[in-house]
């Protein structure tokens, strides 16, 4: 998994994916901080993410485990809202 940021949303009406009423975020990808690194990817959001949330991805096969996606052409999947984290007992990031 890896981490991002909820940059913004990304609306696309004409689509392949076959997903019913899908939302998908622009999101940032970010280091054990928290702090981005300016590289962008889409994502489905499967959570109810919002703008600056910071959340758990996941990619590639894995994004086609869920009864939603199951079989249908999605590379990036929100699958977490972290609350909270900590490094050597020392937290590094809270969600406010």
């Amino acid at each position: 998994m890896n981490l991002a940021r909820v940059r913004g949303t990304v609306v696309a009406t004409k689509r392949s994916d076959a997903v019913a009423s899908p939302r998908f975020l622009l999101v940032e990808e970010c280091n054990e901080r928290g702090e981005g690194r300016g590289e962008y990817l889409v994502a489905l959001d499967m959570v109810g993410a919002e703008r600056g949330h910071l959340v758990l991805l996941t990619q590639g096969s894995s994004c086609r485990w869920t009864y939603a996606t199951d079989d249908k052409p999605i590379d990036t999947l929100v699958v977490a809202i972290v609350d909270q984290m900590d490094e050597g007992g020392v937290d590094v990031w809270k969600q406010e």
